[in-house]
């Protein structure tokens, strides 16, 4: 049986056993080798990531030379003056000083203003209740009795979809007993182990989080519409991110293209990873495998962000842009006796590619692509048929179109919250494991962005003899979701990292 919200109803009385509940457990990232082997590794870093989920090891970090910092306080991950007080946490009505209200920071790179204390404690108050009482509080769950209902008008959606978390994590309420027959009795939340969860669960329910974090900055998340957004352009490959969940992006001041859907940036990555066991019995703490690669799909995330941001102002370098297999119809092909064949010798096939440089549909193309219709449109009978017509391999190759656009097509790129000239980017990620979150700091150097993307522009260059040659990986604590505490101050670093990512920064 399951409620409204998703979740299972509560159980009255013991049932079956579930699952034995999943320790928890997180990568330590204290990677050690040997410098000289990076250093040659440097130089061929696409072959080197060719298969890296095979061949992952502490040479594959040491080669990007990424130093993990270790967690920091929230006060040393954002900058003075944007992370709010603890004293915001409490009612401003009855807040003794109003210390911390970024007075100086009170318009945002957009010219509306900021969010300040009340904006943000009317959120936080619906956080830091118990969980018991905000799940009894949900549409369709008993409420028990005595307890008074508490009102979500904000984290309604988030707590939805903690319950649904707690059914495979929440330990708090565990109590297993035996029957008469020897079996085990379980009394509970849970119905399953940690690592049994769905993905989604985890990625609804950060997403919740977050985005209860980010409208008063009036920024949405924007989920990649396809598994093409999520790659990494890394010198003449395109890697995929795992985990790569979705982006904090800002909605546009003109309200028409706000409307239609475009987005600006993007500002804060959002990465969602499923793994639960990050080494082996016989893997040293930091030198599992997992724990490596979970490292690696961070700076990943953290660069694809990084080079989303950098297009502003660019327009996107398509391999195929002058292909004659990408522009000319593929049914004339044969014509040209299937190969690759002097295209601009026939008539037939110059008049497509012109018409499609100029962004027009040939005549005869529309006119059969009508008659193709029509056809598909009816049955044997002649009448009109839902049945869709199945492609012979003539057909299919006929209508096999160039490779999918690695840019979104309703987002503005823009390097929001960089300062003109300071040659690098300061990026934030949201990293979520188990039930958890961190907020990730990376700070990427433009000439480390471009080796990345473009490789070297010189025969022989070597990245690791140089300064910026460098992935400095700042992280808060794994702020456990379902305390209370914690989720208040998971959002406080939340709110600091975006009041400093939307300030107003002179010149931009």
């Amino acid at each position: 049986m399951h409620t409204r919200s998703g979740a299972k109803a509560p159980n009255i009385g013991p049932r079956p056993a579930p699952a034995r509940p999943t320790p928890l457990d997180f990568p330590q990232y204290q990677v050690q080798g040997d410098l000289s082997a990076a250093h040659r590794d440097a130089r061929n870093l696409s072959q080197l990531f060719l298969s890296f989920e095979k061949d992952v090891s502490a040479r594959s970090v040491e080669a990007l030379n990424i130093i993990p910092l270790g967690e920091i306080p929230l006060n040393r991950l954002v900058p003075e003056g944007y992370l709010p007080p603890p004293t915001w946490l409490q009612d401003p009505s009855f807040a003794a000083e109003l210390s911390g209200t970024n007075d100086a920071c009170v318009v945002a790179s957009n010219k509306l203003r900021k969010p300040g204390h009340e904006d943000f404690y009317y959120r936080a108050r619906e956080l830091l209740h118990g969980n018991d009482d905000c799940f009894d509080s949900l549409p369709g769950r008993p409420r028990a009795q005595g307890r008074p209902p508490v009102r979500l008008s904000q984290a309604s959606k988030f707590y939805q979809n903690l319950l649904l978390m707690a059914e495979s994590w929440d330990t708090s309420k565990d109590d297993y007993t035996t029957d008469h027959d020897g079996k085990d009795m379980y009394t509970g939340r849970r119905y399953g182990a940690g690592h049994e969860m769905p993905p989604h669960y985890r990625e609804d329910t950060v997403s919740a989080f977050v985005e209860l974090c980010i409208w008063p900055f009036q920024c949405n998340l924007q989920n990649p519409r396809s598994s093409v957004n999520r790659k990494l352009h890394f010198q003449k490959r395109y890697l995929p991110i795992q985990g790569m969940t979705s982006a904090v992006c800002r909605n546009p001041t003109d309200r028409q293209k706000a409307r239609s859907g475009v987005l600006e940036g993007p500002l804060v990555g959002v990465c969602c990873r499923n793994t639960t066991t990050f080494r082996t019995a016989s893997d040293a703490r930091g030198e599992g495998k997992a724990e490596i690669m979970d490292l690696l799909f961070e700076a990943g995330a953290a660069l694809l962000i990084a080079q989303k941001r950098a297009r502003e102002g660019q327009e996107e370098e398509k391999p195929w842009q002058d292909q004659f297999w990408a522009l000319a119809n593929r049914r004339h092909l044969g014509e040209l006796g299937g190969g690759r064949q002097d295209v601009e010798t026939n008539a037939r096939a110059r008049r497509e590619i012109e018409a499609m440089k100029s962004g027009l549909e040939p005549m005869e193309d529309v006119e059969m692509e009508k008659k193709d219709n029509n056809n598909d449109n009816r049955g044997s009978d002649g009448n009109e048929s839902k049945k869709r017509r199945i492609q012979g391999p003539k057909q299919a190759y006929s209508t096999t179109k160039p490779p999918e656009s690695q840019w979104e097509s309703k987002m503005e790129y823009r390097l929001i919250g960089k300062e003109p000239g300071a040659g690098y980017d300061n990026i934030y990620l949201i990293s979520s494991l188990n039930h958890h979150i961190s907020i990730v700091n990376i700070r990427i150097n433009d000439r480390y962005l471009d080796y990345i993307t473009h490789g070297a522009k010189e025969k022989g260059f070597d990245p690791s003899t140089q300064e910026w040659w460098i992935l400095e990986v700042k992280r808060s604590k794994w702020f456990d979701l379902f305390d209370p505490h914690d989720r208040g101050e998971a959002m406080r670093g939340i709110w600091g990292s975006m009041q400093w990512m939307t300030r107003e920064v002179e010149g931009r």
